[in-house]
């Protein structure tokens, strides 16, 4: 490739040369080229075997990831970032390679689940990476595995939420689910969603969900999102400022 030199841009074909901007806006030219490669050639040789045996696996990451986004749907609609598709998609990934049964391409989730770290990669889980729950909620919960409660002592909202500027209340909320990974298949349980205005006094938080009757996987969700009043509405803010994350799992 080569950089154009001149007082103008120019993106577009030329024959065989391809002009374009790269993603710092230098306006470069090469040639147009062949891919070299062959769909029977990457079929048949062994070189691209490797290539082919990720694509597998991530073909397997890809459809978990599908039904693992839609657990907390209700949640995630109001809380994520650009990035968490493919942050969902990695963690099933991570789990497959956790699988030491298979060889590499025949590797699958639900071996990779035997492993007893990998319960634990759901923990710690963002929606929206950019307000992760570390930095959003600064004081500490209690979580309640047999009442099936979180709670926030002397919660003060003022001082314990880490606030976007133009936000007036905060919505606080949890949701407790079973994910039959196997089947892709799960119930979901929300609890109430309390709302606290900023300059309310300090208070005692308690979110209690219903128990999920089965017990493949459980995860916990806690959800903070903010909003403004606006005369007689509540107006959320755009998702980019809430949080949504995975607390607990067993």
């Amino acid at each position: 490739m080569a950089k154009v030199i001149a007082p103008f841009k120019i993106v577009g074909t030329l024959d065989d040369l391809n002009f374009y901007l790269d993603e710092n806006n230098q306006n470069l030219v090469r040639t147009k080229g062949k891919t070299g490669v062959t769909s029977e050639e990457f079929n048949r040789n062994p070189i691209f075997t490797k290539v082919k045996n990720h694509g597998k696996e991530f073909g397997r990451a890809v459809k978990k990831a599908q039904s693992f986004r839609a657990i907390a749907m209700y949640f995630n609609k109001r809380a994520k970032d650009g990035s968490f598709a493919g942050r969902a998609n990695k963690l099933m990934l991570d789990i497959i390679k956790e699988d030491t049964i298979n060889p590499h391409g025949e590797r699958t989730m639900e071996n990779g689940m035997q492993c007893p770290d990998s319960i634990t990669y759901f923990v710690g889980f963002e929606g929206n990476k950019l307000r992760p729950i570390s930095k959003v909620l600064k004081t500490k919960w209690n979580w309640n595995e047999t009442k099936s409660q979180l709670s926030i002592i002397n919660f003060n909202p003022k001082t314990h939420v880490d606030w976007p500027m133009e936000a007036q209340q905060v919505h606080l909320a949890i949701a407790r689910a079973n994910w039959n990974y196997e089947e892709n298949k799960f119930t979901t349980e929300h609890s109430e969603e309390i709302i606290v205005k900023k300059e309310d006094s300090p208070t005692n938080i308690m979110l209690q969900t219903n128990i999920p009757s089965d017990n493949q996987l459980q995860l916990l969700f806690i959800f903070i999102g903010f909003s403004i009043q606006d005369r007689k509405k509540t107006k959320e803010l755009k998702r980019s400022n809430n949080t949504i994350s995975i607390i607990w799992s067993k």
